[in-house]
């Protein structure tokens, strides 16, 4: 009960903008409506081996910043999910690169991998929610006209939740951030 006083606390106290939630499921692609918005969307990795995949289309070259993150505790401190802004017109990756795609990539589609394994690892903390997580850090990524996605994967196929954050206007509302609280909440 404190806990909810609490965040309904912070929803009336504050502006209703943040970030747009949502739930990635390895599934289905999640469709972004707006890819100008700032987003955070969270999903858990259950076996390991899940490729998550977001789809945007920009109507011209877009600069924004993408950074994926765990919640920082014990039991997620080895779970380092990488990802990959894929799409026509972006760089061609090297080798190393191509090898740890979870995906062979569409042909005349390049890439810009991040693979999530600086050390020491960063810490943030997120102030709509109040949680601590590691972070890849925020990479400005120059994303092409027209379609491009966003993959999400564990390359060493550890299991657990995460997030991805990704776009630059703020848009979404809190009270969107409670009907998925458990992928917020640890």
């Amino acid at each position: 009960m404190k806990r909810l006083s609490l965040v309904l606390l912070m929803v009336l106290a504050r502006p209703a903008l943040a970030h747009t939630p949502g739930k990635l499921l390895a599934s289905s692609p999640y469709l972004v409506a707006n890819p100008a918005d700032s987003y955070a969307l969270f999903g858990v990795f259950k076996t390991g081996h899940e490729r998550f995949v977001v789809q945007l289309s920009h109507v011209e070259r877009f600069a924004a910043p993408v950074e994926i993150f765990v919640p920082h505790v014990d039991a997620l401190r080895a779970h380092r999910p990488a990802y990959a802004v894929v799409g026509p017109g972006l760089p061609a990756p090297d080798a190393a690169e191509l090898a740890a795609l979870p995906a062979p990539l569409p042909i005349g589609w390049g890439a810009v991998v991040e693979s999530n394994q600086v050390s020491p690892r960063p810490v943030f903390f997120e102030s709509i929610m109040r949680r601590f997580f590691w972070t890849s850090e925020s990479l400005a990524i120059v994303f092409p006209q027209g379609p491009s996605e966003i993959w999400v994967w564990s390359p060493e196929h550890t299991t657990g939740k995460f997030g991805l954050g990704f776009g630059v206007e703020e848009g979404g509302g809190y009270l969107a951030a409670l009907d998925d609280w458990s992928l917020y909440a640890y």
